[in-house]
């Protein structure tokens, strides 16, 4: 056990074998509390496994918790059973977890009374959280569902206002709009923060593993005057940027920490959080890497774009200097800089750019700045019309493949092949590809696109998405830093996540 740490690992055993195995393996991470969720147990097992929990409480902060269903528990649990539990439970524990109507049965001064609410933020979460403060516990806690990054500001108020009140509290915005809360929470003066043991075990939504939040965010060390630096996008739970940047900052003995934020309100986002004149959060932003849908809608927002957004018609990097936002593009250098590997010479080169949206844009400035010759494939016609007419290239329908046959590099710049609907899917058959081509996918995926796989088997050179992500991930750490990021760094980061890159 770690006593100056404030990660809690909840583990959720269904009998007195798996309790043995996952205490084990809690205790493995030094966490600073164990939190032991008993309605997971199957009943016939659960006498067994809460005398196993309290013989070992000496060895962590253990917390009890014998959640109903209502209150995110993992089976129905009736009154009786409920207090019949609270009321026999043995000493040794460091706390119990109670929802406030069993704050009577449980015998024991350091209680966290809780509540929880699994479909909304409420827009009176502060005197939710009042109103269970008012009981005699040790701390209070409230964790409610958010479904954007600005809906989880509630939530963060009433954490800083706990704070401010020197009252211990567990405030958290669950689901992947409130990831932020539960990584800053500590360094704010929450009581803990919750974590998986692994990402299958994840006991709410928007718990990140212990792992995780141990070694890639360094939560245990952020503290207020810690940088913020994150990508925001939607959707963005399988953004792979934070395996990027953390581990850049944490080799760079520089105080920042990169998070995902998943914004659909961009305008909110923007004015609630970034901007240091109408920011609500007290947090500092250094600046933000853009996906998917706000590379263009972010344009307006910003004080001013530099010379690689102009010419990229969007935006994927923002910089926080002065109380002013910069936009960049980091996309063209991310693209060239493995397209060069491969092929030093771009002028005359035949590039055929299947897609019309943002990244087909930012790869048809990039080839054109080289003096290839291009043409676009694209579904969407008008789509295909403006960047014909912005850029001076080709257009041409998508028929059947073969008339990709003559081209030297060909580059998907759809979302085809992504996790979802058309993960199993491919903008070309098979027929596209033929040994001499090189063959680049904007998709990043830990393994094979059909796309890429596709090209392998025809004997083309392949380039992977995860590729371009490095690449332009490296460009953004040295505009926001000023200086160049560890490489290896990154490509050990990745490839823990998903055994894939090299």
């Amino acid at each position: 056990m770690n006593p100056r740490s404030k990660i809690c690992i909840a583990i959720a055993p269904k009998g007195v074998k798996e309790f043995a195995s996952l205490f084990e393996d809690a205790l493995a991470f030094s966490p600073g509390f164990v939190e032991i969720r008993f309605d997971a147990a199957e009943p016939s097992e659960l006498p067994e496994v809460v005398k196993m929990a309290a013989a070992n409480s000496h060895l962590a902060r253990l917390i009890a918790t014998f959640r109903p269903r209502a209150e995110g528990g993992f089976r129905e649990i009736s009154d009786e059973e409920r207090q019949a539990f609270w009321s026999g439970l043995p000493s040794g524990f460091w706390a119990f977890d109670v929802e406030s109507d069993a704050v009577p049965w449980a015998d024991h001064e350091n209680k966290i009374v809780s509540r929880h609410d699994f479909e909304r933020m409420p827009a009176n979460i502060d005197k939710v959280f009042d109103e269970l403060a008012d009981r005699d516990t040790r701390a209070v806690k409230v964790a409610a569902m958010a479904d954007d990054t600005h809906t989880a500001i509630p939530a963060w108020k009433t954490l800083l206002r706990a704070s401010e009140r020197k009252r211990d509290a567990i405030v958290i915005a669950m689901g992947d709009a409130g990831k932020w809360t539960r990584v800053l929470g500590p360094s704010r003066g929450a009581l803990l923060t919750y974590a998986s043991l692994d990402e299958q075990g994840a006991t709410a939504s928007g718990q990140v593993s212990a792992r995780e939040l141990r070694d890639l965010y360094r939560v245990d060390e952020i503290d207020a005057d810690t940088r913020i630096y994150g990508v925001i996008g939607d959707p963005i739970r399988r953004s792979l940027s934070p395996r990027i940047h953390n581990p850049l900052f944490r080799n760079a003995t520089i105080n920042a920490v990169f998070l995902p934020f998943l914004v659909k309100d961009l305008g909110e986002f923007i004015a609630r959080f970034v901007r240091p004149d109408t920011q609500e959060c007290g947090l500092a932003f250094g600046g933000l890497s853009v996906t998917m849908p706000h590379k263009l809608a972010i344009i307006e927002l910003l004080d001013e774009l530099d010379g690689t957004a102009r010419e990229a018609g969007a935006v994927n990097t923002v910089k926080v200097v002065g109380g002013r936002l910069i936009g960049y593009n980091t996309d063209i250098h991310g693209f060239l800089s493995p397209l060069k590997r491969r092929r030093s010479e771009l002028k005359g080169v035949r590039a055929a750019v299947i897609g019309a949206g943002g990244a087909a844009r930012a790869c048809i400035s990039a080839l054109a700045g080289e003096g290839a010759e291009i043409t676009v494939f694209a579904r969407r016609p008008e789509a295909a019309s403006e960047l014909g007419d912005a850029f001076d290239i080709g257009i041409e329908p998508l028929g059947n493949g073969n008339e990709l046959a003559r081209f030297d590099v060909l580059v998907n710049a759809t979302p085809i092949g992504m996790n979802g609907e058309f993960e199993h899917q491919s903008p070309v058959p098979d027929t596209a590809f033929s040994s001499g081509q090189t063959v680049f996918d904007l998709v990043t995926k830990p393994s094979d696109t059909p796309f890429i796989a596709d090209a392998k088997r025809a004997g083309a050179e392949t380039i992977p998405g995860i590729e371009m992500l490095i690449s332009q991930g490296l460009k953004q750490f040295e505009i926001w830093t000023g200086i160049a990021g560890d490489e290896d760094a990154v490509r050990r980061s990745l490839a823990e996540k998903n055994g894939q890159v090299s």
